[in-house]
């Protein structure tokens, strides 16, 4: 297997929609710093604003014109139904038949791989069960160790314990990676 085929994906703009539509919440990118944040000793300084209410498809249209860059939550309440893995090395095909490999030895079939803003950088959705925040951590925690032991560690894994809730967010991507 090779990953999900792109003859059974919705057009981007769907999948988009409905990952939006699951959100009672959303951040829009700033140019400058919009927040200051301690979390657990260290600051953070965050680009992205948030917006109290649900994202509509106006967004991500606008989104996908690269007009605004919207960013979705991992978590709702402490708990999340999703890990995003994001990678920003120099071998982003290498690193996709990597996770593809592990993921069909580990028995993953639904997964999304995306391609970012830049060049390399990709984003791999995987859909879980509804999970708290220290299992979700751990889950992808998992899934680093297993990847690290074949490549150069080039990629985060979200959501993240370490990090403030507003840092574990994920930028949508752009467009689709066969």
């Amino acid at each position: 297997m090779t990953g999900p085929s792109t003859e059974t994906l919705p057009p981007l703009t769907e999948d988009l929609e409905a990952l939006a539509a699951s959100a009672d919440h959303y951040y829009l990118k700033s140019s400058s710093i919009v927040e200051k944040i301690v979390h657990n000793g260290r600051t953070f300084y965050s680009k992205f604003r948030r917006y109290d209410h649900a994202p509509n498809p106006i967004l991500v249209s606008q989104h996908l014109r690269r007009e605004v860059t919207l960013a979705l939550p991992l978590l709702q309440e402490g708990f999340g139904e999703r890990i995003v893995i994001e990678y920003l090395g120099e071998e982003p095909e290498l690193f996709l038949q990597t996770l593809r490999h592990l993921f069909q030895h580990l028995g993953i079939d639904d997964y999304r791989c995306y391609q970012g803003k830049k060049g390399n950088k990709r984003t791999v959705i995987l859909p879980v069960a509804r999970q708290d925040l220290e299992q979700l951590h751990a889950e992808g925690g998992r899934l680093s160790d297993m990847l690290q032991t074949r490549l150069q560690k080039s990629w985060r894994i979200l959501p993240d314990r370490r990090l403030p809730e507003s840092y574990n967010i994920f930028t949508l991507p752009y467009g689709y990676i066969n």
